[in-house]
C-alpha cells in the first residue's frame, strides 16, 4: 500500500506515560486600594447605610435574614481573593455570586469585578460592626485584608435584577431565579406569588423548580406591571425573558426527488445509541425504520412539523448531510442508531419555557445507561446573559457530571440580528458539553464561513469559546439535503438544528469505533479534530467539523503522531504528561504541536462567576535540560549539560535553580473581554505552539488541578497532543511507537463488531 494512504491509528493509553509532581509556588498578592483603617471606616459607614435600607424593606419582600452584595475592588476578581475569612468571621453565609461591573469614580474608567451575595441580619451587621471596632492586633492578617478587598456592601438595585428586557416589553412569559433559602423557600415562593397575584398574574400557571443546595427557578406569564413589582423582592437573585420557538423553522427551500435508496436492511443494528430531544419521528419512514427506537415519555399528540423536524433531525445524525448522495445511490449502513424521546408539543401550551420538556429529560437521562450521547436541536430563544443562567443550562451541566454524559445541543438561528441579541442561546453555553454552530460557503469566493444565522459567542464564564465546533447547517445557496417526511425525497433546508446532529452522529461513532472512548474523549476528539480557516473565533469557535470519523482516528501521515491521554486528578495536584517524540531524532526545521484538553466539572449555579467547581492549569515545558537560575532578581536561562561548567560557578555564586525546566507560551484564543478575566476555569482548552527542532528535547505538560466553591471531587479529563514534524528524517510514527512501548495504536472495530442482529 502506498504510504500515504496508509492508515496510522492514533495512539491511546498515553495515561501510562503520566506520574505526578510536585511544584513549588509563589508570587506576589496585588496592591490593596486603601489601608485598613481606611477600608474600616468606609466599611463601617456602609453597614449604617444598609442597616437603613434594610428597615425601608416592606415585610412581604423580604425574610428574616435579608441578601444583601458585597462587592470587590477590580484587582480581586481572581477566584483566589474570595473574601472567605470576612465571610466566616462575621458569620454571613455566602449564597452566590456573579461579575459586577462599575465605574471608578477618579477616572469614569469601566472595572470588571464580581459581587458575591451573602444573607444578613441586625445582629449580624453588628457583629461585624463590633470586630471593625476591635483593635488591628486583635484580628486575623486574612480577615483584614477581606475588610481591604470591600468596595461596597449594600442591596442588590432592582435594575440590576432585572435582566435582558428591552423598553418596548410589556408583557410575556419570565424566568425567576431566587436565590437558595433552604427550609423557608415555601415561604419565599409564597410571598412572591402573592405580589405576582395582587399585580393581576394567574397563580396557577407558575411552575417552578428547586435544587437542593442550589437556587430555585419558577416560570410566570407576567406584565410590566408585576416585572416592576418584584424587582425589589429582596429573595430575588434575578429575572429575564423567555421566548421559544417550539420548532425552530425548517426553512425548507424545497423538495428534491433526487433521494437515495435507504441501506439495505440485512437485520443489523448499530449497539450505540444517540438519544435524541425532539417532536418525534415517523418510524416507518424507510430511512429511519430499524434504525430509530420511539420511546413514548409524553401523552401529547405529536405535530406534523415536529414530526418533519425530528426525521430531518434523526436523519442527520444517523447519516450526516445527504448532499452527496444522488437517485440510485444507496445510503451505507449507520454507525449509530437513534433513540427518539419525543418532547414537543408540551401538555401546557403556555410551558413555552420549556420546565416540562427539562423534567421530562432529568427523568431519562438517570434511567438510561445505554445512551451517552443526546442531541438537542430546540431551546428558548434570545441570547444568553453573562450575570444570569437558565434552568436548561444548569440541568443539562449537572446531568452531565452526574451521569457521565455529553450534550450537543445547536446554538440557535438568530446569528443575523444585531449585537447581542444575536449571541448563542441557552442551553448550547453548556460548560459540560458541546454548543455546535452551522458554516456554509462563500458564493464567490467558495470559502468557509459562519452560515449567516448561527449564533456567536462568547460562551459564559467556564466556556468562553462557543459555538464549540461548527457543522455544516447550508444557506440559501447551498442548502443542507436531509431525510424528508415525503418518501423518495430530500428535504432542501439550513440551521443550526441539523448541523448538531451532524455531530451527534460522529460523537456517537467515536463511541461506536473504539470501546476504549468514552464521551468525553467523543468531545475532546471533535474539538481536537476541528479545523480552523482563520483561527480559533466567536462565529466558528475552534473550527469546523467536515471530516469523517475514520480521518479523525487517523495520524495522516508518518510524520505526524497524535495521542490520547484519558486520566483523573485531585484538586491541588500536579501531573506531567510526557509527549512522546523520540530523543535522538534526525529532523530538521520546526515542529508544531498542539494540544486539547477537556474536563468534566461540577457546576455551581450560585456563583456565575465561578460556575465551573474545577479546571486544569496546562503549563508547556519543551525541553527538560534547560532550566532557569536566579539571584537577587536576576535570571537566567541554561542548559544542564552543555552549560554544565557555568552552571557549577552560578551555584557557587550563591544563584538558585528552578524546581522545573523554563516553560514555553503557548498560543492561545482570547477576546478582548476575556484578556480581562481569568480564563483558566474553561473546561476546554486548546492550544498549539511551533519551535525549532533544535529547541526540544523530552518535551512535556505539566496539569495542575484547580478546585473552588470548596469542592474536593475528582475531576476526569482528557488530552490530545498531536506532533507534527514535517522535516522528520524517517518514520516518526514507527519510531515513536519503538521508543514509548507503553503506547498502543488505537484498535479500532470493525463494522461487524458494532452492529449486531435485531430480534
Amino acid at each position: 500500500m502506498d504510504q500515504k494512504t496508509k492508515f496510522l491509528p492514533i495512539l491511546g493509553y498515553g495515561e501510562r506515560l503520566i506520574h505526578p509532581i510536585t511544584r513549588s509556588s509563589g508570587g506576589e498578592g496585588p496592591q490593596f486600594p486603601r489601608t485598613y483603617e481606611q477600608a474600616r471606616q468606609l466599611v463601617k459607614q456602609q453597614i449604617n447605610v444598609l442597616k437603613s435600607n434594610i428597615r425601608d424593606i416592606p415585610a412581604k419582600k423580604r425574610m428574616r435574614e435579608v441578601v444583601a452584595t458585597v462587592r470587590l475592588n477590580s484587582k480581586f476578581l481572581a477566584k483566589s481573593y474570595i473574601p472567605n475569612s470576612f465571610f466566616r468571621e462575621s458569620n454571613m453565609e455566602n449564597i452566590g455570586s456573579r461579575r459586577w461591573v462599575y465605574f471608578t469614580k477618579d477616572s469614569g474608567e469601566i472595572q470588571y469585578s464580581k459581587l458575591h451575595f451573602i444573607k444578613v441580619t441586625d445582629e449580624k451587621l453588628n457583629h461585624l460592626n463590633t470586630l471593625l471596632d476591635l483593635n488591628e492586633s486583635s484580628l486575623t492578617q486574612s480577615f483584614k485584608e477581606d475588610i481591604q478587598k470591600i468596595e461596597n456592601l449594600s442591596l442588590l438595585a432592582p435594575n440590576e435584577a432585572i435582566q435582558g428586557f428591552d423598553d418596548n416589553w410589556n408583557s410575556g412569559k419570565v424566568e425567576i431565579v431566587l436565590h437558595p433559602f433552604h427550609d423557608s423557600i415555601d415561604e419565599v415562593i409564597y410571598k412572591l406569588k402573592q405580589i405576582l397575584a395582587e399585580n393581576g398574574v394567574i397563580t396557577d400557571s407558575i411552575r417552578e423548580k428547586s435544587y437542593p443546595g442550589g437556587p430555585t427557578f419558577i416560570s410566570a406569564n407576567i406584565n410590566r406591571q408585576a416585572l416592576q413589582s418584584i424587582s425589589d423582592f429582596n429573595p430575588l437573585r434575578t429575572v429575564h425573558p423567555i421566548k421559544v420557538n417550539i420548532f425552530p423553522e425548517m426553512r425548507a427551500i424545497s423538495l428534491t426527488p433526487n433521494a437515495p435508496n435507504p441501506p439495505v436492511d440485512d437485520g443489523r443494528r448499530s449497539r450505540i445509541k444517540v438519544g435524541m430531544f425532539d417532536g418525534g419521528v415517523d418510524v416507518n419512514n424507510p430511512f429511519l425504520k430499524n434504525f430509530v427506537n420511539k420511546n413514548k415519555v409524553i401523552n401529547t399528540q405529536p405535530l406534523q412539523r415536529g414530526i418533519e423536524h425530528g426525521n430531518a433531525v434523526a436523519g442527520a445524525i444517523l447519516y450526516g448531510p445527504l448532499n452527496n448522495y444522488n437517485s440510485g445511490d444507496v445510503l451505507p449502513q449507520p454507525l449509530v442508531s437513534v433513540e427518539s424521546f419525543r418532547v414537543l408539543p408540551l401538555s401546557d401550551p403556555s410551558d413555552i419555557e420549556l420546565y416540562e420538556a427539562i423534567d421530562i429529560i432529568e427523568n431519562v437521562v438517570p434511567a438510561r445507561n445505554d445512551i451517552d450521547i443526546y442531541n438537542l436541536s430546540f431551546g428558548p430563544c434570545g441570547p444568553i446573559l453573562d450575570d444570569d443562567i437558565s434552568r436548561f443550562t444548569y440541568s443539562l451541566d449537572r446531568l452531565a457530571w452526574d451521569h457521565k454524559k455529553l450534550f450537543i445541543v445547536a446554538v440557535g438561528n438568530d446569528g443575523d440580528l444585531q449585537e447581542p441579541l444575536n449571541r448563542i442561546q441557552a442551553p448550547s453555553d453548556i460548560v459540560n458539553g458541546l454548543g455546535v454552530g452551522a458554516f456554509s460557503y462563500d458564493n464567490n469566493s467558495n470559502e468557509i464561513v459562519r452560515a449567516y444565522y448561527s449564533c456567536i459567542g462568547d460562551g459564559r464564564e467556564g466556556c468562553k469559546v462557543k459555538p464549540d465546533i461548527s457543522a455544516f447547517g447550508g444557506d440559501y445557496n447551498r442548502p443542507v439535503h436531509l431525510v424528508s417526511s415525503h418518501y423518495g425525497q430530500k428535504v432542501l433546508s439550513l440551521g443550526t438544528s441539523y448541523a448538531a446532529p451532524i455531530v451527534s452522529g460522529k460523537a456517537g461513532e467515536i463511541l461506536a469505533r473504539c470501546d476504549r472512548f468514552n464521551s468525553l474523549v467523543a468531545r475532546a476528539l471533535l474539538i481536537h479534530s476541528a479545523r480552523h480557516p482563520r483561527g480559533v473565533d466567536r462565529e466558528l469557535g475552534y473550527g469546523i467539523i467536515d471530516q469523517s470519523v475514520e480521518e479523525m482516528f487517523n495520524c495522516c501521515t508518518e510524520k505526524e503522531v497524535t495521542v490520547v491521554y484519558i486520566n483523573s486528578i485531585q484538586p491541588a495536584n500536579y501531573a506531567k504528561l510526557p509527549i512522546p517524540f523520540p530523543l535522538n531524532a534526525n529532523c530538521e526545521g520546526n515542529i508544531t504541536i498542539t494540544w486539547t484538553i477537556a474536563v468534566l466539572t461540577k457546576n455551581n449555579p450560585l456563583h456565575i462567576e465561578d460556575y465551573t467547581d474545577s479546571a486544569l492549569e496546562d503549563t508547556f515545558y519543551p525541553n527538560d535540560q534547560k532550566f532557569s537560575f536566579s539571584k537577587n532578581g536576576r535570571r537566567v536561562t541554561k542548559h544542564l549539560i552543555n552549560d554544565a561548567d557555568e552552571i557549577n560557578q552560578l551555584l557557587q555564586d550563591g544563584w538558585t535553580q528552578s524546581s522545573v525546566p523554563v516553560s514555553k507560551n503557548a498560543i492561545s484564543y482570547q477576546t478582548e473581554l476575556a484578556r480581562r478575566q481569568e480564563l483558566k476555569w474553561d473546561t476546554v482548552v486548546k492550544r498549539f505552539t511551533r519551535l525549532r527542532f533544535t529547541s526540544l528535547r523530552n518535551p512535556f505538560l505539566v496539569l495542575h488541578g484547580l478546585s473552588r466553591n470548596g469542592s474536593t471531587d475528582r475531576m476526569d479529563y482528557t488530552a490530545i497532543v498531536t506532533i507534527s514534524a514535517p522535516g522528520y528524517q524517517a518514520n516518526m510514527y514507527e519510531d515513536v511507537l519503538a521508543e514509548y512501548g507503553v503506547l498502543e495504536p488505537v484498535r479500532l472495530r470493525a463494522i461487524n463488531e458494532i452492529l449486531v442482529q435485531t430480534a
